[in-house]
């Protein structure tokens, strides 16, 4: 058993001794029956909140509006949640109310798929009220009660019943997929941080066989910000082992995309590995120097472009990976990694030429690292700065290279 559930039933065992009901629930339940790795355990109980509060020394309130506790035992943290139902769903995402119940089976009710609504008591006997086993026996995606219904109520669903696709290999029912693109639509009303944590979950999962085209073919895709502007063909056609990285080689091969990545709201950190990626495909497109590409990328952008240029078609697809593969395996041996490893920097360039800062250091240095990086200078101060006596002349705040 996995040491999660371990510890999580120390927390079913405090709740059911204070006279209260309390399970595993959803997608912990799933994958333990799949025999998947646990990355969390989610508790459900018909305890209140601040009941379940103080029965714990270390909690922490993330959502007790909605009846959710964080219950933090052995330095793992538990997301306990009071049964609950919910009302409608006026603008298909969320309910405009939540009620607290006493019974599970109401709180079930309300979850996405069957395979999802399945609860584990204390001795990890499956509560399955909507056959979750059987969905998971028969690898089918199913919606608890009408498909149009649950996507109506929360569109997001829709998402996650692709995400689960491409991460479990399951085939998603047909009634369900029929539901699905009569409400793709309700997708706009998602919030678009949201749909991206769906679509990063998407794009990394083992099993994209199918998933790009039933996305085309349902209205999923023109429904989503950034890849509803992508070329359905070309969507379809390319390959790809993560979001970001589709992001970059769709920007790379359609340069107007680029304009509309910001609808994505993207983090910085994001936004500068897809750039990253267009810029190694234009170095390659332009033919620069191997050692430039090493020197000018770093380990992850090299290897994920060297994916997506073999598992993708270009007409240079031999050719672009040797000159990756060749790029990665030096890049341990290049005489400097960064321009800051250079053996002196801006303010003793300004002891050295006795002149105030400005855009001239910045030319120094870039002229420095270039004969460091091709080997026509070593890296060592001494040499630099007989280097400098030589080709470098500072005249009126201006930099001159003979």
């Amino acid at each position: 058993m996995d040491d999660l559930f371990i510890t999580g039933k120390k927390i079913l065992e405090r709740l059911q001794g204070a006279g209260f009901e309390a399970y595993f629930v959803g997608g912990c339940v799933r994958d333990h029956k799949m025999g998947r790795e646990i990355n969390d355990v989610d508790i459900t109980t018909d305890a209140l909140p601040e009941e379940v509060e103080s029965l714990f020394e270390n909690t922490v309130d993330v959502g007790i509006e909605h009846g959710t506790v964080i219950v933090v035992l052995s330095g793992r943290p538990f997301e306990v949640t009071t049964f609950r139902v919910e009302s409608e769903y006026t603008d298909h995402r969320r309910p405009d109310s939540v009620a607290f119940t006493k019974e599970l089976a109401g709180d079930l009710e309300r979850r996405d798929f069957t395979m999802n609504a399945m609860a584990m008591d204390s001795e990890f006997n499956v509560i399955d009220p909507y056959a979750g086993l059987e969905a998971i026996k028969s690898r089918s995606i199913t919606t608890v009660g009408p498909p149009d219904e649950r996507f109506d109520e929360d569109a997001l669903r829709i998402l996650r019943a692709v995400r689960f696709k491409a991460q479990l290999g399951f085939t998603i029912d047909h009634e369900t997929v029929q539901a699905m693109e009569r409400h793709a639509g309700h997708l706009r009303h998602v919030a678009v941080e949201r749909s991206l944590v769906e679509l990063k979950k998407t794009f990394s999962g083992g099993h994209m066989d199918g998933v790009k085209s039933l996305m085309v073919r349902t209205g999923i895709k023109r429904n989503l910000p950034f890849i509803r502007e992508v070329d359905d063909n070309t969507f379809m056609s390319t390959n790809t082992f993560s979001f970001i990285t589709g992001m970059g080689l769709q920007i790379y091969l359609n340069e107007s995309l680029m304009e509309y990545a910001p609808d994505l709201k993207l983090s910085n950190a994001e936004k500068n590995e897809v750039k990253e990626i267009v810029s190694v495909f234009r170095d390659l497109e332009y033919d620069r120097q191997v050692k430039t590409i090493s020197y000018n990328y770093n380990y992850d952008t090299l290897e994920n472009v060297r994916k997506l240029v073999d598992t993708n078609r270009f007409s240079r697809k031999l050719e672009w990976s040797n000159i990756l593969g060749e790029a990665l395996e030096m890049k341990p041996s290049l005489p400097i990694q960064h321009i800051s490893d250079i053996d002196i920097d801006g303010r003793e360039l300004m002891r050295y030429f006795e002149a105030r800062g400005g855009r001239w250091i910045r030319e120094v240095l870039a002229a420095l690292e270039h004969e460091i990086l091709f080997n026509l200078l070593p890296n060592e101060k001494t040499k630099i700065l007989e280097w400098m006596d030589m080709h470098v002349k500072f005249k009126e705040g201006n930099i001159e290279f003979t």
